[in-house]
């Protein structure tokens, strides 16, 4: 199957502009798809209720945590205790995390907090809850789902599609380059570009200081691998989309968002440390990821993986809880440890091997 000439409209869980008050948004990507909107904002007003369809008994409402602590007392209390019908809560549009909130640029959630967040998941009523920036997936109530891409300016209908060298003739090298600010949120990051320039030098790429978009996007294309160190929140994009997009794989720490990007070919090191990565893991992740993103076999196919459609399709289908969708990740016959996953589950019809 080949390329599209445009992929799908991306994935997209972030809402513009902010802090300008909660009724100010514009309501884009899957918070559009939903028939509730509960939004939030850091400026008063704080919480506004945007009813997308004319319904009292909402199958889909997305809650924004641009302010998390006004957006789940608000829901908590006033939006829940409305609801009669079955329904599936998507949460996101900010780097805060669920359900403890490690984010160091924001506070804990206090035990009230805490205590409402218990009650949204007991709720009777609640099929599923999607959440971005899912710290732990263990609670079969929550299911990860991903960023995407980001738009402050606006979502375009359609990008085109990249033009790029194919992943089985790329160099083993490995682009280490993100925005590493002041304060411990930012830590992480020090650590690995600090691994990178020194126990993983051989094969790795680390820019000096921060590159033009253009110019990055181009190194993405020349490399086999991006490092998508966590730092601005849990969730490693927008920059493993740009990745994918560019033809690269992500290299992406093992976290509570594990089951949304082990439907995607992104590479899985559970830890940073100085044997998270080898030319001998490289060698073996390209080989296992090569098809995927090859235009002559399965690239259309992860294309429309990146997109809003993609991810839509398992929230509507949360909403029929005698489907089980989607699968566990599985592992392609012959598979090793160091990485030769079959990383795209069987979703329905649109399970694919190479």
């Amino acid at each position: 199957m080949t390329a599209p000439e445009t992929p799908p409209i991306f994935q997209s869980l972030r809402l513009f502009p902010k802090l300008q008050g909660a009724n100010a948004y514009a309501i884009t990507g899957i918070a559009a798809q939903c028939d509730w909107v509960l939004l939030s904002d850091a400026r008063p007003p704080f919480t506004h209720l945007h009813r997308a369809r004319p319904t009292d008994a909402p199958r889909h409402i997305f809650l924004s945590l641009r302010n998390p602590f006004s957006a789940l007392a608000h829901f908590a209390t006033e939006v829940l205790p409305n609801l009669h019908m079955p329904f599936v809560l998507v949460s996101g549009s900010e780097d805060c995390t669920l359900p403890q909130q490690c984010d160091r640029r924001w506070r804990a959630y206090t035990a009230a907090e805490q205590q409402m967040i218990a009650t949204i998941l007991d709720h009777p009523l609640l099929l599923r809850w999607f959440a971005e920036n899912l710290e732990d997936d263990s609670d079969p109530r929550f299911s990860p789902l991903p960023t995407g891409m980001v738009y402050p300016g606006g979502v375009p209908e359609t990008l085109a599609a990249v033009s790029c060298p194919p992943l089985h003739s790329r160099p083993l090298k490995v682009l280490c380059g993100h925005r590493v600010r002041n304060g411990a949120q930012w830590e992480l990051r020090r650590a690995v570009t600090e691994r990178a320039a020194n126990d993983w030098a051989d094969f790795c790429t680390v820019p000096d200081g921060e590159l033009p978009e253009p110019e990055f996007l181009a190194l993405m294309r020349s490399h086999a691998f991006v490092l998508c160190a966590e730092g601005g929140g849990l969730d490693p994009s927008p920059k493993a989309w740009q990745a994918i997009l560019s033809g690269a794989i992500p290299i992406v720490r093992k976290t509570g968002t594990y089951k949304a990007y082990a439907q995607l070919p992104v590479a899985f090191v559970d830890d940073w440390h100085s044997e998270s990565l080898s030319p001998a893991k490289l060698s073996a992740w390209r080989e296992s990821f090569a098809p995927y993103q090859d235009p002559l076999v399965l690239r259309g196919q992860t294309l429309e993986r990146l997109g809003l459609a993609y991810w839509w399709d398992q929230i509507k289908a949360a909403a029929r809880p005698q489907q089980k969708f989607p699968a566990e990740p599985c592992r392609r016959p012959g598979a090793t440890d160091v990485g030769q996953q079959d990383t795209l589950p069987s979703l329905s019809t649109r399970f694919w091997t190479p």
